[in-house]
């Protein structure tokens, strides 16, 4: 049996993304009188480290195996590089003494897995985050570590019941080894009309101007792209639409040519990452997703929080976030035209925009609150260490 706090380690990327996020916000909000929270991070330091610091007692960095990029990493040095990569997070489990690891994502439940008969940690907990047609593309050997590494975990937790579905039909995990809890959200703060017209401004843009963003990764998956092109479509018909990218990935610079090449340069922004970009989000007159595919996107949690109107296709988890004509329009994956109308129909009706934003910040708040998702985390993990004698 333990004495005094769990000790538990979340094993994850610091990229700027959302789910990233939530863990940062997880790791800060859970009880210290019933958790010792410690950070184990794949990559390098990132913009969300400083954030990461502040929310765990412990941080450690692991580095990375592959190259970024699109070149592939030659097999002995990425081979080199992973055992490195094994060393050193057992090194950090064993520094931390943890009762429980829980790990994000693909690449974290398979280092967790396959390293948990070394490591002594007694209870794991596999975080899914997102659909899986990604494991579509794996080889042989990923197949097999993927087979391999999820027989470890005491539990899956998805976030969405879309990522559940997904994970049960495609993985075949018993039911009673699966958790639904959706990620969680606090109201955001509003921003003071100065400031407000201060981002905007920064952005180049003035008050007259209608101001679509999406917050994303800059990767395939986000339909960035197909974005770009409806922008450039409603352009002679809305001269003052224009559009921000707030992100950070391997499209960037693809993106940007992209917008240029159709001569909307001026009118696209694709900025950086922001370690948070809530507080950009209430910039935005409104708020566009272009996935092929999602988990539960905590982009638009934040659109919503923010009381922002949402235009997106309707991709996994983002049918559970956004009821289409009550707090936004919703379209099918992957259809341009039924994308530019609805986008269209934001940027063209103000009252319109005002009524979908406010439903949208009650529905946030009242169905994907934080503190919601931090109770559901904490009774998750002292079930398991009950279970296994621990408490």
């Amino acid at each position: 049996m333990t004495e005094g706090p769990l000790r538990l380690a979340f094993l994850t990327g610091l990229r700027a993304g959302g789910s990233e996020r939530q863990i940062v916000e997880l790791a800060k909000r859970l009880s210290r009188d019933q958790f010792s929270v410690g950070i184990i991070a794949f990559g390098n330091r990132s913009a969300l480290f400083p954030a990461a610091e502040l929310a765990a007692e412990r941080v450690a960095v692991l580095g990375r195996a592959h190259r970024e990029g699109p070149a592939r990493t030659p097999a002995p040095i990425l081979a080199g590089r992973s055992l490195r990569l094994f060393g050193r997070y057992l090194r950090a489990v064993r520094a931390g003494h943890y009762d429980i690891v829980d790990a994000r994502l693909f690449h974290g439940y398979v280092l967790a897995g396959l390293t948990k008969p070394l490591n002594g940690v007694p209870i794991l907990v596999a975080g899914r985050r997102s659909l899986g047609e990604f494991k579509d593309r794996f080889g042989p050997l990923e197949r097999g570590l993927d087979r391999l590494a999820r027989r470890v975990p005491d539990v899956f937790v998805a976030n969405s019941a879309a990522v559940a579905a997904d994970t049960l039909a495609r993985e075949g995990i018993a039911p009673s080894r699966l958790r639904v809890i959706r990620n969680g959200i606090s109201p955001a703060q509003p921003l003071d009309p100065a400031e407000r017209t201060a981002i905007r401004a920064g952005w180049g843009f003035g008050p007259e101007d209608i101001v679509a963003g999406a917050v994303a990764n800059y990767r395939a998956v986000k339909g960035l792209d197909r974005l770009i092109r409806v922008v450039a479509s409603l352009h002679a018909e809305l001269p003052n639409l224009r559009l921000v990218l707030i992100g950070d990935g391997p499209l960037r610079g693809a993106l940007e040519a992209q917008a240029a090449s159709l001569g909307i340069g001026r009118i696209v922004r694709v900025n950086g990452p922001e370690p948070d970009a809530r507080r950009l989000v209430e910039a935005f007159d409104l708020v566009v997703a272009a996935s092929e595919a999602e988990g539960l996107p905590n982009a638009l949690l934040e659109a919503g929080a923010a009381g922002r109107p949402v235009a997106a296709t309707a991709a996994g988890g983002t049918v559970e976030v956004v009821e289409d004509g009550r707090t936004g329009l919703l379209v099918p994956v992957a259809d341009e035209v039924a994308l530019a109308g609805a986008v269209r129909k934001l940027a063209g009706d103000p009252e319109l925009r005002a009524r979908l934003g406010s439903a949208a910040r009650v529905h946030v708040e009242t169905t994907f609150g934080m503190d919601r998702m931090v109770a559901e985390y904490a009774q998750l993990y002292t079930e398991l260490a009950e279970r296994r004698g621990l408490r």
